[in-house]
């Protein structure tokens, strides 16, 4: 198994109020983050964190949330069932990429609050879909919500595996979090060699007879395209709700972009069209917080 750490919420706490790095981040590696169970929608979520991680050259850490653990941990001190699920899930991140350089690490306290710890230090936290029941109402209690809602950094949900090779679709508004999901989405496309599909949802088709909205997309697409020449690009101007507009076009994408908080930043933690896709959308689904600092080389 890969080196593995015991990671008591004092030692947490001290790392995150003096501002450094958590013991085990190696020099500022960039890192992604997952959390490791036992479901099928465990399994899955580590499998996409290593294909990300390979994509982009980052770290992988495996997180493992643990009600208690002991303050001075004996010397030969375990957690046999926690390291079991540990190694399974090592080996499955390997069976995606043998060269990953993978970290895992045991947390006390619970999964959610695990991760949310990880996000501080991590660049992209990829979530199971686990209690995401599309005929459920919305709830900030399943795991998935609150940890997009609260999380750090950029967030991914795994769902859908066999995708890789379809477009990214990416919805874009005039905020500073649609220019943001747009550099992660270009990004994304480069990464993967797949097409890109940048939509803006305007309310009415008869209120842009000129097609402004249109001419607006244009402008805010091509510094990307430039930076991103390599990229085959789609713009499409929907009119409607954004939601069920980017819920419906997820159904042709391997990957659906979002911002987290839309043009009312300070309104709530996860903007209502965030909580919708990340409930109903057919694809992967990423909320885009800040982007990664590193230089994302096109390959």
């Amino acid at each position: 198994m890969a080196e593995l750490e015991v990671m008591t919420a004092p030692t947490c706490r001290d790392a995150a109020e003096q501002g450094g790095d958590m013991p085990s981040q190696r020099g500022g590696v960039p890192r992604i983050a997952v959390g490791v169970g036992s479901s099928a929608a465990t399994h899955a979520a580590v499998r996409m964190a290593a294909r990300e991680a390979a994509l982009r050259g980052y770290e992988l850490r495996l997180v493992y949330g643990l009600h208690r653990v002991p303050e001075e941990l004996p010397d030969g001190a375990s957690f046999p069932a926690a390291e079991t699920l540990l190694d399974h899930a090592t080996a499955a991140a390997r069976a995606v990429a043998p060269q990953l350089t993978i970290s895992t690490v045991i947390h006390e306290g619970t999964q959610t609050a695990a991760l949310l710890r990880e996000s501080r230090f991590a660049e992209l936290l990829v979530l199971d879909a686990d209690g995401l029941d599309t005929s459920a109402g919305w709830s900030l209690d399943i795991p998935a919500m609150r940890l997009a809602s609260r999380a750090d950094c950029t967030v991914l949900l795994a769902r859908d595996e066999g995708r890789d090779e379809w477009p990214v679709l990416v919805g874009v508004d005039p905020s500073t979090g649609g220019e943001r999901a747009l550099e992660f989405a270009f990004d994304a496309a480069a990464l993967r060699d797949s097409d890109l599909v940048v939509v803006r949802v305007g309310p009415d088709d008869k209120a842009d007879p000129d097609g402004v909205v249109a001419a607006q997309l244009a402008e805010t697409v091509e510094p990307w395209q430039e930076k991103y020449p390599d990229v085959r690009v789609r713009r499409e101007v929907r009119y409607g709700e954004p939601a069920p507009v980017l819920i419906d076009l997820s159904r042709d994408a391997g990957l659906l972009v979002v911002g987290a908080c839309g043009q009312r930043p300070r309104s709530a933690p996860l903007a209502p069209v965030a909580q919708a896709v990340l409930r109903h959308a057919s694809c992967a689904t990423a909320i885009v917080r800040r982007i990664p600092p590193g230089d994302h080389a096109v390959r």
